[in-house]
């Protein structure tokens, strides 16, 4: 991190550090921000993308009230979507399948890739349900941290709680910090002070627009850098709540993460713009422009799906299918991915009638099986996990599972 890289309009200040290398003391600075503005001057045509995505944002609100008979039926798959993307972002790459053959039968091998990305929908559904009882705070990005890191590499002693060592933020793991692209607050004092201040001002009601507000909130939280590891995933993830706690959104209907993915060095750099030079007309443009995107993604992604639901529903009809083929496939929106012993616990059948039901359905092209074995198969809606997932993170092998 290049001291001479943060000029006199910096949004925070550098403050000396020391850290133990290799049994050598390498001595240097860090960023500790300041706490958020409650004004910023913007420039027209920022307002223009802030404008947009809150259009866009509105219409895809609406229209998921008007068309869904159940939020929930593209919240879930929309969580699991985000969940693939945003662990691709931050290098961890699960193929989307995997993780939801994974979801859905325990005892197929999970690789830790795969753990990863289901730690994140858990802590994703926790964060959900804990809406009513906890606010967005330091406490809840805690539990947050805590479920993600369990069962990986990551569950140390500082997990779920505020890091109390020095990171960096470098071109690879086990960097020098010399090496180094951005080194956040040190712990204590400086890290715990400006969380409390991000706190604060999340739930400060003031002047600035709802979609400004998450875009600084969300700057804020990757500088601050409060834990060792999963600031990225749980800073998009708080991004998704403060839309619904501002109103802008009901339900998390929308992904962040594939606009991110896809031009990750343009996320990264404008982060550390934001930090070095004030950039705050670029950050609040590039992360309203990612609202609008994402938000007609989903609105197209929505009528596809509930398209491909009547038009199948008809077909299987017209062929005079009935029963439990018929409420598996209402439900393969919300739940794309199946095998027997799931339906017949779901549906509460005999394993006999929904092995039947699903030799119908692949018979008929609705689904198909993707591991190659003869026992422990997995199917999937090859036509569903093309609308969920195309221009996803890890779609390679999404249509076949190794062995």
């Amino acid at each position: 991190m290049e001291r001479k890289r943060f000029g006199p309009e910096a949004t925070g200040r550098l403050v000396p550090i020391s850290v133990d290398e290799a049994g050598r003391q390498v001595d240097h600075v860090a960023f500790v921000p300041d706490p958020l503005p409650s004004t910023l001057e913007l420039a027209a045509r920022t307002w223009s993308d802030v404008a947009n995505a809150a259009h866009l944002l509105g219409r895809l609100d609406a229209l998921a009230k008007e068309l869904l008979p159940n939020p929930t039926l593209v919240a879930r798959p929309t969580i699991r979507r985000e969940a693939v993307s945003t662990s691709a972002l931050e290098g961890t790459f699960a193929p989307a399948a995997e993780v939801l053959s994974s979801e859905i039968d325990e005892e197929l091998p999970r690789s830790h890739a795969v753990t990863e990305v289901i730690n994140f929908i858990r802590a994703t559904e926790h964060a959900i349900e804990r809406r009513n009882t906890l606010p967005i705070s330091t406490r809840l990005a805690c539990e947050l941290q805590r479920i993600l890191v369990v069962g990986t590499a990551s569950e140390d002693w500082q997990a779920g709680q505020v890091r109390q060592t020095q990171v960096i933020i470098g071109p690879y793991k086990g960097c020098s910090i010399l090496e180094a692209s951005y080194i956040p607050p040190p712990p204590g004092d400086p890290l715990t002070d400006g969380l409390s201040a991000w706190e604060k001002w999340i739930h400060t009601e003031g002047d600035l627009h709802p979609l400004i507000r998450v875009a600084a909130a969300h700057y804020q939280f990757e500088a601050l850098h409060p834990f060792t590891d999963g600031n990225g995933r749980i800073g998009r993830l708080i991004a998704i709540l403060q839309l619904i706690d501002y109103g802008l959104l009901t339900e998390p209907l929308i992904n962040l993460s594939p606009y991110f993915e896809a031009r990750s060095d343009q996320y990264r750099y404008l982060l550390r713009e934001v930090s070095t030079r004030g950039a705050w007309n670029e950050w609040i443009a590039y992360f309203c422009q990612a609202i609008a995107a994402q938000a007609a993604d989903a609105e197209a992604r929505i009528r596809a799906l509930l398209a491909w639901r009547d038009s199948t529903l008809t077909m299987l009809r017209e062929a005079r299918v009935k029963g439990v083929a018929i409420a598996v496939t209402e439900k393969l929106i919300e739940y794309p991915t199946v095998t027997v012993k799931n339906i017949a616990d779901s549906h509460n059948v005999s394993a006999q009638a929904a092995n039947n039901a699903v030799t119908r359905l692949v018979n008929l092209g609705v689904l198909s099986e993707i591991t190659g074995r003869n026992y422990n198969r997995v199917f999937s809606a090859p036509a569903v996990f093309d609308i969920l997932f195309r221009g996803a993170a890890s779609q390679t092998r999404t249509n076949k599972l190794e062995s």
